[in-house]
């Protein structure tokens, strides 16, 4: 049964049953309603996995969520192709391996020194190029039903849109890790141009101007979700192999990240949340406009365009994320 019909099942029996009130936010809702489990939502990761940790946490998260279905991930940015085998290895690793892994856009050659983990790494799964024509191909296998979760800058998705008229409507919805709304990067800072965004600021307009849905997790609700040793402890204690190479993808960025960061921040897992488990932070509806440096602003009294999170419980996430890596 297609996913939306599925669904649509599921919405008319609770209905019936009194257990949801007409107009409730189901669309977005967790893995179980009125105690029936749902099916997983079909999801696309595009990622610049490599540089950030963040991003390898949020490959084995998406894994350990039940309430997602990873179709497939697609790299951008930098080597796109040595960002494509360090996804490829990681699924593998978590056992995975049938995941198909397309290399997308490179740009800017970038330091990044986790993908040589996965130096000489090759697999069936694993392909050099076509990322966006296998994001077309996907959305179109299954038009309205898949998400994509994008992590990185917007190259391959903004390509994605233009690559085809009306294939925007055919995306369910588009999670993103980018912009910066109230404050920047510190606590109490100004809104500033986030990395993602500025790194990529047209392709950045060009997704936030396509009508598709957008689940957006800035600055203001990821900069103070830090992955603190005690959190740590909770993942890699657990001895299983994703956790076991987080651990050692961990310990090469902590040691030769540019920004002499110590502990990660986890901007891409939000946004990953976002799509599993919506009621993880509330969302506020906002039309958000791009400017040509990266910096996303409020347009006051026009529809909004994006579900932003403007703020988070640090805590309360972290216990939910070092929850998936139980599973």
């Amino acid at each position: 049964m297609p996913h939306s019909t599925s669904i649509r099942s599921l919405i008319t029996r609770c209905f019936r049953s009194g257990s949801i009130a007409v107009g409730s936010a189901l669309a977005f809702s967790a893995l179980t309603v009125c105690g029936v489990a749902a099916e997983p939502i079909p999801v696309l990761l595009d990622t610049d996995i490599g540089g950030d940790i963040d991003d390898a946490y949020a490959l084995v998260q998406i894994l350990r969520s039940p309430e997602l279905k990873l179709v497939g991930v697609t790299t951008v940015s930098g080597d796109a192709v040595a960002r494509a085998r360090l996804a490829a290895k990681l699924l593998t690793v978590a056992g995975r391996p049938e995941i198909p892994v397309y290399a997308g856009t490179s740009t800017a050659p970038q330091y990044i020194k986790q993908t040589e983990w996965a130096a000489g790494f090759t697999s069936p799964a694993l392909h050099p190029a076509g990322g966006v024509a296998f994001l077309r191909e996907q959305i179109n296998a299954r038009p309205g039903e898949i998400t994509v979760i994008a992590i990185g800058e917007l190259t391959n998705v903004a390509a994605l849109l233009a690559s085809e008229p009306g294939i925007a409507a055919k995306i369910k919805a588009i999670a993103l890790m980018g912009g910066s709304v109230r404050r920047g990067y510190a606590a109490g800072s100004k809104p500033e141009p986030e990395w993602n965004i500025k790194s990529a600021a047209a392709a950045a307009r060009t997704v936030f101007t396509s009508g598709v849905p957008l689940l957006v997790a800035p600055l203001d609700s990821t900069a103070d979700l830090k992955l603190t040793p005690e959190w740590k402890v909770r993942i890699f204690s657990r001895g299983t192999p994703q956790n076991d190479a987080l651990a050692s993808l961990d310990f090469i960025w902590r040691h030769t990240n540019t920004w002499n960061a110590d502990m990660p921040t986890l901007f891409d897992n939000l946004a990953v949340a976002l799509v599993a488990t919506p009621s993880v932070v509330p969302l506020t509806p906002l039309h958000l406009e791009v400017e040509a440096d990266g910096l996303t602003r409020v347009i006051d009294g026009r529809t909004p365009n994006a579900q932003v999170a403007l703020t988070s419980d640090p805590t309360a996430f972290l216990e939910y994320f070092t929850a998936r890596f139980g599973r």
